[in-house]
């Protein structure tokens, strides 16, 4: 049985943040489930540029807003509580979070997991499981 409570992560390894964005590694690839499931937030005014190359993920919002627009079509995708988005082939992708506002709250699940210490390339990747 794993159980990850977020107050003992919080201020750990598990607790990574970049440019906009911050999240909570809830479990990672040493838990060997197989996949990895973070709580994230994407900050007020932040743009974030990302495509998984090495993973698909999914991502489950529980708070705030914004958008994730698909970069090869420019199709708009608006992002609230209850939507799921899932660039499931590894696509090119923004999200965008309106400054002034609150942060978009994610739960969103790697494959195959992350280690819990990454944080995105300038390709807005993550590196490959070793």
């Amino acid at each position: 049985m794993i159980i990850a409570d977020k107050q003992n992560l919080t201020g750990t390894s598990r607790d990574a943040s970049g440019p906009g964005w911050e999240s909570l590694r809830l479990l990672v690839r040493s838990d060997g489930m197989g996949f990895s499931m973070t709580e994230t937030r994407v900050l007020p005014g932040a743009v974030l540029r990302l495509q998984y190359k090495h993973h698909i993920e999914a991502c489950y919002c529980i708070g705030g807003a914004g958008e994730v627009v698909e970069l090869d079509s420019g199709k708009v995708h608006p992002i609230h509580a209850g939507v799921l988005y899932a660039p499931n082939a590894h696509d090119l992708h923004e999200v965008h979070v309106p400054a002034g506002g609150e942060a978009l709250h994610l739960i969103c699940v790697f494959s195959p997991g992350l280690e819990g210490t990454e944080v995105h390339g300038p390709d807005g990747s993550y590196p490959a499981a070793d």
